[in-house]
């Protein structure tokens, strides 16, 4: 086999990346959650291919999806709003580069911060105001995109890995069900969509070691993970941008 041909990884990702350029609709109903099911199944899939290069690869740290992560979001949001919304990934105004920014009818009308977790945003609640960066991050954008503050949301990829007091803000943790949303900031504008979505890190039987092998794992078992794993469905933040009003 040739030097070239032995590795195939660039004719896989350039499929990969093709791939959100799909213009199909969805037929979208939003008392359903089959947009969440199917988001929770695509980073499904793609954590436990991580999970198995990095066995495979023998790779002791994995690869961030992040990026990925905000591609899917974007897509789907296409898919499923009409025509007349036009989806832009990293536009900049001034020093504020959103992930997501929605127009309507060619007008700025909606911004969506994507992010697999709070990062560096991480609150600090030593402060009066733990999440006075959010607080003035979204009055930023407001002014340089000119859409209305409420038109402004975060979707996480989960719930948690920021703080307890974060996490069960949205998830309980006894029940493992989500809790119903409060008006209270920021929490009124994070839309953490699930929980566990990395295989890996689901309970797995006694003796182990997901650092040395990985576990088989079916689409009818993710599809099932993905029936009591929604937090926030994806739904949810469709009706918020269709029924958002303008400036």
């Amino acid at each position: 086999m040739d030097t070239i041909n032995i590795f195939k990884a660039s004719e896989h990702y350039s499929n990969l990346l093709d791939s959100f350029s799909c213009a199909d609709k969805l037929q979208v109903d939003l008392n359903k959650t089959e947009i969440s099911k199917a988001i929770y199944y695509h980073i499904c899939k793609m954590k436990y291919a991580g999970w198995r290069h990095r066995i495979n690869f023998k790779r002791k740290r994995k690869h961030s999806i992040a990026e990925f992560f905000q591609d899917i979001i974007a897509f789907y949001l296409k898919a499923s709003l009409s025509d007349e919304y036009e989806i832009e990934l990293e536009t900049k105004i001034g020093k504020t580069q959103p992930d997501i920014v929605i127009k309507k009818n060619g007008t700025y009308h909606f911004l969506v911060e994507v992010k697999t977790n709070i990062g560096w945003d991480r609150p600090n609640l030593n402060l009066p105001d733990p999440y006075l960066n959010i607080r003035e991050r979204v009055s930023e954008l407001s002014k340089n995109f000119k859409v209305l503050p409420e038109n402004i949301i975060y979707v996480f990829e989960d719930h948690a890995n920021v703080t307890k007091e974060f996490s069960e803000r949205f998830w309980n943790k006894l029940t493992q069900l989500p809790v119903s949303r409060t008006t209270d900031f920021p929490f009124s504008i994070i839309f953490p969509l699930f929980n566990a979505t990395d295989p890996y890190y689901w309970r797995h039987e006694k003796g182990f070691d997901r650092n040395k092998e990985f576990r088989q794992i079916t689409d009818d078992l993710i599809f099932s993970m993905a029936e009591t794993n929604i937090a926030t469905p994806f739904e949810m933040v469709l009706q918020r941008i269709q029924t958002a009003a303008n400036n």
